[in-house]
């Protein structure tokens, strides 16, 4: 989904209310009128203005009506700023905080604009941070709470900011004409507003500042229309609003605006066919985008590359601007993304990745193509841990609080160089940009020699075909899959040998087949019909990349929807499942396998069985008490924990010293916030019970194996897998080099009988692998029906 830094920016100054009196906390002291706020973010001082203002919010909170009236000031100072440097969550918990304590007052005129401003400006934070439904709701308030105000004329200025971020919660779910038409509505309305601040200026306030970011929001606004007008090849409108969004910002010095309106100029004459007209408007802007500190600009770079690589063949051209493009995005770490990178001008950061993919390919490199599908899963998988400061453990906590720190102060470097109000001296905070990218580039180079697993968290450090095929195994073949709109590359790489094969299966296509195929094993349908799609799908899929697959060990990198599908259950034109031809293993991406190696190697030999804890009846599960005691009674030195002694406190407790850690309980993953991902345990003192993604982070395992025997990840909505990528890379970043997990909830007993056969296996001396694919062929014997074997899968080294 395209996301809008731009909207922020024209929003920056919704977050802010009156004078602050009364008691302070000590130290510095930040008063919360505009320029205050604007001023401290200004000198680098946004940390601790934060600080500052969230400290006074929480003292002058439990004090009477006034002091709660100081309170909701000072939490809309704390959400301003936040917002400033980029920390969205903290800027929406802070700016509801300060709603729901206006709410407690009279409809004064005051109250009622800091009301308007806190409901538009929270708007514009959920369109930042992906939640239009929550986005629509503000600015559907504040044109309820301006319609409905004893007020009108002195607030309704405030409606423009609501028409217009309306306008974009409408373009960014595709519906033009409604953009169109709520973006209309905010010019009229901020062109009347721009005209009596012209009339009034020896009267007003800051009226420089006030008109200025008026102006670029009109700006704004002309550039959605026509981006808009452009969507529905309304190509004379769109060049006349994106004409009239220059002429605004070259009016009032916007560099940042005139530069996107220049760029958008450009890319609509590449769209009319004017490719003279676009060429000239390029290169007026090239060595202009690549001084700006915008990284919203890589947008502009992806664009005409991918225009070039379709459209004119002109494949090293167009992977240059791809790689131009990369590195820009790879400058901010995922935690600054939201701060430009997902902007209004681009649908998907990995669009970027996989453009490169396709000109590389072209080029006839397949090992550089290689190397940026993984650089697409690294920037991915940052993209969800986002802006997490829990994931260190032990000796790299500190390191990891250095980084954070760092990552803060380009942060708000960043902001700055994106000129919120238009206040910032441009060469001023370029240099400060440019102090702030060289002090994080050397702690970056530093960690790599101290702990590189941990700098894989940190930013995108991809992995090579040379570095993947010294670590394979002998007899192990990597098949690494990129799944995009129009097709499926298929990577096939062993120690001596790297094929790529391109599979016409566009994502739409792949996603229905495993979708059906899900559907099929979920309501174990006949097994005729199941066979027929698993054969359908190994045909699809593995068929064509059969030829270069030596060996008897398969390690499958998955991407996109193939995360949910099961390949061993897939079945060949010889009537025989993929378990059965293969010892299987998945990875999350290539480049965990180079952090693997040694992890497990000198596990303790104890082990811990978790099952059914005491969740209630409904949630009970009787086959995974036994199976877990199971577990107990056939190895050794084993600790079982069930019912109410199945709590997350023990487990947290007792599993860092365990060699193998077996989980039979119920797991939850969220597809929207991969990180809240948890396995269920009983609940115990602190401890709730949910034992998320974020906590294993933070856990240090020495075990060789962990299994998650009874997890749901659920048969319904599919999608791109980042939930099962950050339980997976969890465990094994906490230690261990090998996960079991299961893609959907299997029946009590199969599980309890398939889970049997495993442990039976390996205590005969077999890898986790190859015991897991000894189990589920013995299972098939009693349970032929994929959906109670074909589930489990194992995660991390092949062997």
């Amino acid at each position: 989904m395209r996301q809008s830094k731009g909207l922020l920016l024209a929003a920056g100054a919704l977050f802010l209310a009156g004078c602050a009196t009364g008691a302070s906390p000590p130290g510095k002291r930040y008063g919360l009128d505009i320029l205050d706020a604007v001023d401290a973010v200004e000198r680098g001082e946004g940390r601790n203005a934060l600080a500052y203002y969230e400290a006074r919010a929480e003292q002058l909170e439990p004090g009477g009506k006034l002091s709660r009236g100081e309170a909701a000031k000072a939490y809309g100072a704390a959400a301003n700023v936040a917002l400033a440097i980029g920390m969205y969550q903290k800027a929406i918990r802070f700016a509801l905080r300060a709603q729901s304590i206006l709410e407690e007052y009279p409809d004064f005129l005051a109250v009622m604009e800091g009301r308007l401003q806190l409901c538009t400006g929270l708007g514009f934070a959920y369109v930042q941070v992906g939640d239009l439904a929550a986005a629509r709701r503000q600015f559907e308030s504040c044109l309820a709470l301006v319609q409905r105000s004893t007020y009108p004329g002195q607030v309704r200025a405030f409606s423009a900011w609501a028409w217009t971020g309306l306008s974009a919660v409408a373009y960014l779910q595709g519906d033009y004409e409604g953009t169109v038409a709520h973006a209309g509505m905010g010019i009229r309305l901020r062109e009347e507003h721009l005209g009596f601040l012209d009339r009034n200026q020896q009267w007003i306030r800051d009226y420089n500042v006030l008109r200025r970011g008026n102006a670029n929001a009109l700006a704004l606004s002309y550039l959605i229309v026509g981006r808009a007008q452009w969507e529905v090849k309304r190509f004379n409108e769109a060049e006349a609003s994106l004409g009239r969004s220059l002429q605004i910002a070259r009016e009032v010095g916007a560099v940042n605006w005139e530069t996107v309106a220049r760029a958008a100029l450009a890319e609509l004459a590449y769209s009319r066919g004017d490719a003279l007209r676009a060429e000239r408007g390029i290169k007026e802007l090239r060595d202009k985008i690549r001084r700006l500190p915008l990284p919203f600009f890589t947008t502009f770079i992806f664009t005409r590359g991918a225009a070039r690589a379709s459209e004119l063949g002109r494949h090293e051209e167009a992977l240059r601007l791809y790689q131009e493009a990369m590195r820009q995005v790879e400058e901010v770490r995922s935690g600054l993304q939201e701060a430009g990178l997902r902007s209004l001008f681009v649908e998907d950061k990995q669009a970027i990745y996989q453009g490169a993919v396709r000109s590389a390919l072209a080029l006839r490199q397949p090992e550089e193509a290689f190397s940026y599908a993984e650089r697409g899963r690294a920037r991915a998988f940052l993209d969800v841990l986002g802006n997490q400061t829990t994931l260190s453990k032990g000796r790299t906590r500190a390191l990891l609080q250095e980084e954070v720190r760092l990552r803060a102060g380009l942060a708000e470097a960043q902001a700055l160089a994106q000129d919120i109000l238009g206040m910032t001296d441009p060469e001023r905070a370029r240099r400060r940009l440019e102090i702030a990218q060289l002090e994080y580039r050397a702690f970056l180079d530093r960690m790599r020699k101290e702990n590189l697993e941990q700098v894989s968290l940190m930013t995108v450090e991809p992995v090579t075909v040379q570095e993947v095929q010294r670590i394979l195994p002998e007899g192990t073949t990597l098949v690494e899959f990129l799944v995009s709109e129009r097709e499926t590359v298929a990577w096939v790489i062993d120690r001596g040998h790297v094929e790529v094969v391109i599979l016409p299966l566009p994502r739409a296509e792949l996603v229905a087949e495993v979708r059906a195929f899900r559907e099929a094993i979920g309501q174990q349908a006949a097994i005729e019909e199941v066979e027929r799609q698993a054969g359908a799908l190994y045909q699809s899929l593995l068929a064509p990349a059969r030829p270069h697959i030596r060996g008897e060990h398969l390690l499958i990198v998955p991407h996109d929807v193939l995360h949910y599908l099961p390949f061993g259950a897939l079945r060949s034109p010889e009537g025989r499942w993929l378990v059965e031809d293969f010892t299987l293993a998945n990875l999350p991406s290539a480049s965990v396998l180079k952090y693997l190696q040694g992890k497990g190697a000198d596990a303790p030999g104890r082990v811990l069985a978790v099952g059914n804890p005491d969740l209630g009846a409904a949630l009970a599960l009787r086959w995974a008490e036994r199976e877990a005691r199971a577990v107990g009674e056939r190895l050794p030195r084993a600790t079982v924990l069930v019912r109410q002694a199945a709590t997350e406190a023990r487990v947290k407790t007792l599993a860092g010293d365990m060699g193998l850690l077996h989980f039979a309980t119920h797991g939850e993953l969220n597809q929207q916030e991969p990180l809240s991902s948890a396995l269920l345990l009983a609940p115990e003192g602190m401890e709730d019970g949910r034992l998320e993604v974020r906590e294993l982070f933070a856990l240090d395992l020495h075990a060789r194996l962990v299994v998650l025997s009874a997890c749901e990840t659920g048969l319904g909505k599919l999608s791109r897998g980042d939930e099962l990528v950050g339980l997976q890379r969890a465990f094994l970043y906490a230690g261990t080099p090998a996960v079991v997990t299961t893609l959907w909830k299997v029946d009590d007993r199969s599980s309890f009988l398939l889970m049997r056969a495993f442990y039976n296996e390996l205590t005969q001396g077999r890898g986790p692998a190859d015991a897991l694919r000894q189990a589920q062929r013995q299972v098939t014997g009693e349970f032929p029906h994929p959906f109670a074997w074909a589930a489990f899968g194992l995660t991390g080294v092949p062997r």
